[in-house]
């Protein structure tokens, strides 16, 4: 008796569990067992099993070979159209996990909440009030821009400008997919989520296709590109600094644990043998021999 696959992964979104059922169906329909199917597609049991596991979305080469081997008459633009809701719905899960985790700060049971940090456009945005209530001083919107920009210091600070932008803009991601697309560039889904929530500085070309999209001028753009080259500058070069300190601290322990590890005898007997090969050393020099 064949083994029954594991259910259906619960995190995974409707449209990913949608779609993995019915590839299940479609297995259970032609009769074949995973090792039957592997011999037909020659994809792996464990690559074939873990494409309705529903746990990630699988590639649609892996999909499309599980279907048409299951199939072989499978329509495949009604597939494929199947396999890109999927990949919507998982574009949209991940986008809300990541505003989740963004907006709650994690912390032991029982402890004091750590006040959330501040970011730079919060900050500017706080002074440029600060002044208007004070003073009659009245920034240009290019002027606030600048300032949070050259505040800019890590690929967070970055990321939270960014994501100020599009909410200042009031636009979706679909409306700056397309007013890249009008502009020349073409944006996934994905390019608009890994510029806004990537642990990194985004790429250059996703980054100017977003910008675009949020109708940044070309002037402001190359503003946000060198404020995005200065800090992987910064990170590289902290990067490199961490690598020679560790190195240096290395040798430092090396040798402190030499010198512990030399017994007072053994240090004599090396100092003598470097005195007497400095005396002849001085004499050969001396007589020319």
């Amino acid at each position: 008796m064949p083994r029954q696959p594991s259910p259906i992964s619960p995190d995974a979104s409707p449209e990913l569990r949608e779609l993995a059922s019915a590839m299940r169906d479609l297995k259970d329909s032609a009769g074949l067992t995973f090792s039957a199917l592997t011999e037909r597609v020659h994809y792996s049991t464990a690559a074939l099993s873990g494409a309705v596991s529903g746990k990630k979305l699988p590639t649609w080469e892996v999909t499309w070979a599980f279907i048409s081997g299951c199939d072989p008459e499978a329509d495949e633009q009604v597939w494929k159209q199947r396999w890109l809701a999927a990949e919507e719905g998982e574009i949209r899960r991940n986008e809300a996990e990541a505003t989740d985790e963004e907006a709650t700060t994690r912390r032991p049971a029982g402890a004091v909440p750590r006040p959330r940090r501040s970011s730079v456009a919060e900050l500017v945005r706080e002074e440029v009030e600060r002044r208007q209530q004070t003073t009659a001083w009245s920034p240009s919107e290019a002027m606030t821009v600048s300032t949070a920009l050259a505040l800019c210091t890590t690929a967070y600070d970055f990321r939270e400008l960014l994501r100020d932008l599009m909410e200042t803009q009031a636009l979706t991601s679909a409306e700056i997919r397309a007013n890249a697309r009008n502009k020349g560039i073409i944006l996934s889904r994905g390019d608009v989520f890994s510029v806004l929530h990537g642990s990194e500085i985004p790429e250059t070309q996703p980054l100017h296709g977003f910008l675009l999209g949020c109708n940044v001028g070309l002037v402001r753009i190359n503003e946000w590109h060198r404020t995005a080259t200065r800090i992987k500058i910064a990170q590289a070069r902290h990067a490199e600094l961490s690598g020679t300190e560790g190195q240096r601290r290395k040798v430092n322990v090396a040798w402190k644990e030499f010198w512990g590890r030399l017994s007072f005898e053994a240090a004599l007997s090396m100092i003598s043998t470097i005195l007497f090969l400095t005396v002849q050393l001085v004499s050969i020099i001396k007589h020319g021999i």
